[in-house]
């Protein structure tokens, strides 16, 4: 199997919990792509949120953020995919969790907005590095589509219990999943890293068995799922790493890094999982 396309998650990926890469990560993606093989982030992360990121590991081509909503170059910011959530979508988010008071954040052109500035909102900001705006109830200022909303929960304990409250409110009318342990993340339905990746795969003309997809918790199932050789990493939730083809060291082993080295770079093949 020749990996010519990889995709690969940031947090709990690339990016560890004091939100840094491992150097020997930096330097295997930069080997990958001195290789040929076009390397992605595949993120929920806003552009502006993961450029940070791109930009020391000489990334230059595709990113998918916001779970897969966004697909645009890095070099030119030409936007090669967009799906949002409609207002209706985003209103049915809003009349579910704002009767239960749960922190909501919209985005909206690369910003973020949300009602109040509480606990939940400065997590968001000290993760994503990214600023956010006040507008009062979100409900009464929703007015354009917005490219995902997040859910904040200062107790990752609750988190599986909203994401099946939320889905089970939501129906098709969005997709709910999970990023880091405090985030429940809100797309359109059409949304995800798996469509996203396989548009990337179809413009660069490279088939489904030529593209690896690494990851580390359950928005990035499908993703894994669907490539050729899909990856979890030693961090990630049971779940995912039953989907996977081949299961790496956690992050703080440079997970990412022994991939690349043995079945991107190197020419070993991937014992697959029983």
């Amino acid at each position: 199997m020749r990996i010519r396309l990889l995709a690969i998650d940031l947090d709990g990926t690339l990016v560890n919990d004091r939100l840094e890469m491992d150097p020997r990560d930096i330097a295997a993606v930069k080997a990958a792509t001195a290789a040929g093989v076009t390397v992605v982030l595949a993120t929920g992360r806003m552009f502006k949120s993961s450029i940070r990121y791109a930009e020391p590991l000489g990334l230059t081509g595709p990113i998918i953020n916001y779970q897969g909503a966004v697909v645009r170059e890095i070099a030119s910011g030409d936007v090669w995919y967009r799906c949002e959530l409609t207002v209706p979508m985003q209103q049915r988010v809003l009349a579910f969790a704002e009767p239960r008071d749960w922190h909501v954040n919209a985005y909206v052109d690369e910003r973020v907005y949300t009602a109040r500035a509480r606990p939940e909102a400065d997590l968001y900001a000290k993760i994503a590095m990214v600023p956010y705006e006040v507008v009062g109830p979100l409900s009464r200022w929703v007015h354009q589509d917005s490219t995902k909303m997040v859910l904040v929960d200062l107790d990752p304990t609750d988190v599986p219990k909203r994401i099946t409250e939320l889905s089970a409110w939501m129906g098709d009318e969005g997709r709910v999943t999970r990023s880091l342990d405090w985030f429940v993340e809100v797309v359109n339905p059409q949304v995800s890293k798996s469509r996203a990746l396989a548009m990337v795969a179809d413009r660069l003309g490279i088939p489904r068995a030529e593209v690896g997809a690494i990851g580390d918790n359950l928005n990035d199932q499908d993703m894994v799922s669907w490539a050729g050789l899909g990856v979890a990493m030693g961090n990630a939730p049971e779940a995912l790493k039953a989907t996977a083809r081949y299961v790496t060291a956690p992050i703080g082993e440079a997970g990412v890094a022994q991939v690349i080295e043995r079945f991107v770079v190197g020419k070993e093949e991937p014992t697959l999982r029983a």
